[in-house]
């Protein structure tokens, strides 16, 4: 009877980390060349919730393999928010 439950137990356990341990899909970036504010302010938005998920996710996975890629996933979503942020400020002052 022991031994049951605590392969249930375990199965359960390890099921739950399965799906607390899900990637985050990365946000869709507006075209900054036609946004308008309220698109930028929701991609700002989408950006500091897809970092948070993905920091989530960092401390769930144990793979080198796929921390690795989680954080090389998270520099460029940073980085193409930057520059849509740029230029989309550029744009804002030029027009």
């Amino acid at each position: 009877m022991i031994k049951v439950t605590a392969i249930v137990l375990s199965t359960v356990l390890f099921s739950g980390m399965t799906h607390a341990c899900s990637k985050p899909d990365a946000p869709v970036l507006p075209d900054a060349a036609t946004a308008v504010t309220a698109q930028m302010v929701k991609a700002k938005n989408d950006v500091k919730a897809y970092l948070s998920a993905a920091n989530t996710y960092l401390e769930c996975v144990s793979s080198d393999k796929a921390h690795n890629r989680m954080v090389k996933a998270m520099k460029r979503v940073g980085k193409e928010f930057n520059v849509a942020v740029r230029t989309y400020k550029e744009r804002m002052a030029n027009s």
